[in-house]
């Protein structure tokens, strides 16, 4: 258990800094999942603390899009439009970021106070001031700090935004000194999380100092694993298809300025680490890995070269060069082998869901006969194998249609195609959105899937 308030200590440590400009160099969300992972075994045994990890996954998941709201603000838009978008995206922050930061903290340091009752952790529960106890007094100075932390660095903003109602007027366009503005209210802040720093980290050294409180939990935790075998098996295969389901929405083509900013290989790598976690037989677990690294390798290079090829060169050049011409059809190449390699990775991607399914999905008595197994086996297929049919079929139109785009959105510029090049730049669209769609059904027959090694266990 020490090992695992240390982790939470270091994903608290992220909210200690101040953000400039929204942009915060220690983002809060992997904080968050840091707090979250070291959670996992108290919220086993506390439902105070599966609530507050709960609440940390969705503060994660709130302040991971307003990172990437800021890579939109940053890298597509024009200088007017971005200070207009960049104070929509710090109001957000400050409003409905805090909110879910407020319940989270609180839900914390709740479930910790539990704790410390339930197992008398002397240093955590006893009275100070004011008739509270150490771990209320440190909530309270949490949730004041995430507040005023949020409110002084919002007040740059609000100044600027109050401000330019009045542009056409004489007074002084703030948004000319928004930079010293929040440098003033940087200031207060790093010294106001600098103490909230020290005070956090005296609480957790006085929690892991109580080394009869750790004992009493460890033992806690030990036993109720031994009642509740199933429990890791449910969180490895939570874990294996998080990681696919978030692979699959990192292979959906979003470009700023040809540039895919959810790279391809970034998707490949978390399916890959997905897979490895499956823990199946050598014959379907091998074709699933050995397709995971290719696509891998074969997406990183076919973007890199289709970057290349359209940040240098436009349609024109392909007819008026043979070294161009030739980049080209490279290029397309590229765009044919991560097609291939797609199709293959999906395939044994299904075949090894399928494998675990037979392996662990639906309630199997422990001493089953082999005809009851192949009863079961055949269930299982008749349930799943039409719904892993339409996600290859879904699959496969979405992969097709990248395709499509790659290779249309530089065409060769000649006379007879140019009407026709220009409705094929509109593909990325369908493109788009026929890849969300896809990585959202395939999304959807994870949860099934792990929903159906749940019966296994539900009588634990």
């Amino acid at each position: 258990m020490t090992k695992r308030f240390i982790l939470v200590l270091v994903g608290l440590c992220f909210f200690f800094n101040p953000y400039f400009a929204a942009i915060d160099v220690l983002p809060d969300f992997i904080g968050c999942l840091l707090i979250a992972i070291g959670l996992i075994p108290l919220s086993r045994i506390s439902l105070p603390m599966k609530e507050a990890q709960r609440s940390f996954l969705i503060l994660a998941l709130i302040d991971a899009a307003k990172q990437v709201l800021l890579l939109f603000v940053f890298g597509n838009s024009a200088l007017g439009e971005q200070e207009v978008l960049l104070l929509i995206v710090a109001f957000l922050s400050a409003t409905l970021g805090t909110v879910f930061a407020v319940h989270a903290m609180r839900t914390l340091f709740n479930g910790l106070a539990w704790f410390a009752d339930t197992y008398e952790c002397e240093s955590l529960c006893a009275v100070k001031r004011q008739g509270r106890s150490r771990t209320e007094l440190f909530a309270r100075f949490t949730v004041f700090f995430v507040i005023a932390k949020e409110a002084i660095l919002l007040l740059p903003e609000f100044a600027a935004l109050l401000n330019s109602t009045y542009a056409d007027s004489d007074f002084v366009r703030l948004y000319n000194y928004i930079g010293l503005m929040r440098a003033l209210a940087v200031i207060p802040v790093a010294i106001l999380g600098f103490y909230w720093l020290c005070a956090l980290i005296v609480y957790f050294c006085r929690l892991l100092r109580e080394k009869v409180f750790l004992q009493a939990l460890n033992e806690r935790y030990v036993s109720f694993m031994e009642e509740h075998p199933g429990t890791r098996v449910k969180a490895r295969y939570f874990v294996a298809f998080c990681l696919i389901a978030t692979g699959l929405f990192f292979l959906t083509d979003f470009y700023l300025d040809y540039w895919n900013i959810i790279p391809d290989t970034v998707g490949g790598c978390l399916i890959l680490c997905g897979v490895l976690l499956l823990g199946i037989s050598r014959k379907v677990y091998l074709p699933a890995v050995l397709s995971a690294v290719l696509y891998t390798v074969v997406a990183n290079i076919s973007s890199h070269k289709s970057y290349l090829f359209v940040s240098e060169h436009v349609g024109g050049d392909i007819s008026r060069s043979e070294a161009v011409a030739k980049q080209y059809q490279i290029m397309w190449m590229w765009s044919l082998a991560e097609l291939f390699c797609f199709l293959v990775l999906l395939l044994f991607l299904i075949l090894a869901l399928r494998a675990v399914l037979i392996k662990w999905g639906g309630y199997l008595p422990e001493h089953a006969d082999v005809d009851f197994e192949a009863r079961h086996e055949l269930k299982i297929r008749e349930e799943f194998d039409w719904q892993f049919i339409k996600c290859y079929i879904f699959g496969f139109l979405s992969a097709l249609l990248s395709f499509f785009f790659d290779y249309f959105k530089t065409w060769p510029n000649t006379e007879s195609l140019r009407y026709f090049s220009r409705f094929m730049e509109g593909l990325w669209v369908p493109d788009f959105i026929l890849a969300i769609f896809f990585a959202v059904y395939m999304s959807y027959t994870l949860t099934l899937a792990f929903a159906k090694i749940g019966e296994r266990f539900m009588f634990e």
